[in-house]
């Protein structure tokens, strides 16, 4: 029997609610509770930084995750952990943070956000971070010695973050195969293969021991906040804002 007129126009709109439904953010985080919720957000920090949902100037709310880590601080870090999001952002998600990074970042190896395997610091992850002061994606093996080996795979940006302004940053992250795709203010991050200095690229692909996929083993935790590698740091402060997680690019705030 052939489909009436409505008929066949409820089932178009039915599908189409249906697949934007299906498109939306898995996770969404404003911050306007004033507080990290713990059903959300385990919490990770070791020495000094400290990280708290406080009033932040020119945050599209009233408040932000804020990040303060003192002057000459090392080997430190402050995260907030999602460990709960759905199959649909297991291997390939995007997502989206307001950020503001103030007076500037540390010249050393600085770790903003992660996604991979439990158990960070000491797992297997993608990495959006900084070195020398510019953007640096990264794939890292940070297992023990007595465990899966230890190294490393990075991109240089040449860019160095806006600084004491709010921006937008965007990614993408895919384990099949393992890649980083950034996005800064809508205009999409270039970056060099770490000593090869070739022709640069906007999605930066790892290999890992003649691999090039499922190299986190999918994606189990995501996390937002600061670390400091090796050298002191002079005293800095890295606000976030906004956070979304989706299968699809979410794109700014409407």
């Amino acid at each position: 029997m052939p489909f009436t007129p409505f008929v066949r126009t409820l089932a178009i709109f039915t599908i189409g609610v249906a697949a934007a439904w299906a498109q939306k953010p898995v996770l969404t985080e404003d911050f306007e509770s004033g507080k990290i919720d713990p059903a959300v957000w385990d919490t990770r920090a070791k020495g000094a930084p400290t990280i708290a949902v406080e009033p932040a100037e020119g945050a599209h709310g009233k408040y932000a995750l804020h990040i303060h880590y003192p002057d000459m601080e090392r080997g430190a870090y402050a995260f907030i952990v999602a460990t709960h999001l759905p199959d649909s952002v297991r291997t390939h998600y995007f997502g989206r943070a307001y950020m503001k990074i103030t007076p500037s970042i540390g010249q050393s190896h600085n770790p903003l956000i992660f996604t991979g395997e439990p158990g960070w610091p000491i797992s297997k992850f993608q990495e959006i971070g900084a070195y020398k002061g510019d953007w640096m994606p990264s794939y890292q093996e940070n297992k023990s010695a007595a465990g899966q080996g230890r190294g490393e795979v990075t991109y240089r940006s040449d860019v160095a973050p806006p600084f004491d302004k709010w921006f937008l940053l965007e990614w993408e992250f895919n384990d099949n195969p393992t890649t980083i795709t950034m996005w800064i203010d809508g205009e999409r991050l270039m970056n060099f293969m770490d000593k090869e200095r070739k022709e640069p690229v906007d999605t930066v692909k790892f290999t890992w021991k003649d691999a090039s996929s499922n190299l986190t083993g999918g994606y189990q935790e995501w996390g937002f906040g600061m670390r400091a590698w090796q050298n002191p740091t002079p005293a800095m402060d890295v606000y976030y804002d906004d956070i979304a997680i989706s299968p699809t690019r979410i794109g700014p705030v409407k």
